[in-house]
């Protein structure tokens, strides 16, 4: 079955250079994505589209390798991408993620119908909770066609996710809600045409430990405990057509 993904976000590390007090990931781990879990992946799934294609940590920088070893992997499966969109805090630069990055723009550019002078975006986090970005760093990335200019912003308590630091330091006033993290079904659809048989994702997380995840918006320790399988024991079909061994207990948070 091929997979058609809307929007697909590869998480890079879970190691982070800051400790920001409304981070719903919660305390940083030292784990890094690796060339096992993307080979597993890639090579043991057969991917006919990616509409978005996010990355995320962490801080992505910190493992910035293996973000130019996954678009090197998409490339070499001739994996149709439509744009990408990366989030960093802006205190270390990474050759290695800026050539990933580049290669990734060349290679939509070159697969699109139409050209754009950016076919992603990328954006540096500067709000009340993080420090402030390297004028180094920012003066390297400025000139790249899909570089966001920073600004200062800030951001309320009702946009702070209820997990992690910001349920341990009391930021956050929305209410935990697990339905997305839990509910595996509503996310996919299958589909049949006279040729292929498509398994269609609305949103798949994979973090650097190949665990699958139906929501990337939580703190490492639920996605781990709500993770669908993992991609080195796994294919992403079986995951989701057999559906996930554990079930939503209460008092998880």
């Amino acid at each position: 079955m091929k997979l058609y993904y809307h929007r697909l976000q590869i998480e890079l590390t879970r190691r982070c250079n800051q400790e920001c007090a409304h981070c719903c990931r919660g305390d940083a781990q030292d784990i890094d994505l690796t060339k096992e879990v993307v080979d597993c992946f890639f090579q043991n799934n057969t991917i006919n589209h990616i509409g978005t294609l996010l990355f995320s940590g962490g801080e992505p920088t910190l493992n910035g390798q293996m973000l130019e070893y996954v678009v090197d992997s998409l490339i070499t499966k001739n994996i149709p991408v439509e744009m990408f969109i990366l989030g960093i805090n802006g205190l270390s630069y990474n050759k290695d993620m800026v050539n990933g990055l580049n290669k990734l723009q060349d290679y939509i550019q070159a697969i699109s119908n139409h050209k754009r002078r950016s076919t992603g975006l990328l954006i540096v986090s500067q709000d009340q909770f993080h420090k402030e970005a390297n004028p180094e760093v920012l003066k390297q990335l400025q000139n790249l066609p899909y570089f966001v200019p920073v600004e200062k912003t800030i951001t309320p308590q009702s946009h702070l996710l209820p997990y992690g630091r910001a349920v341990q330091n009391k930021l956050s006033i929305q209410e935990p809600n697990l339905e997305d993290l839990t509910n595996y079904q509503k996310n996919y659809k299958v589909k049949e045409d006279q040729e292929s048989k498509y398994l269609i994702l609305a949103y798949q997380y994979l973090a650097a430990n190949g665990n699958v995840i139906n929501d990337g918006n939580q703190s490492y320790d639920l996605m781990d405990q709500y993770a669908l399988g993992n991609v080195k024991r796994q294919t992403v079909e079986e995951m989701y057509l057999q559906g996930p061994v554990r079930k939503l207990t209460k008092n998880v948070l």
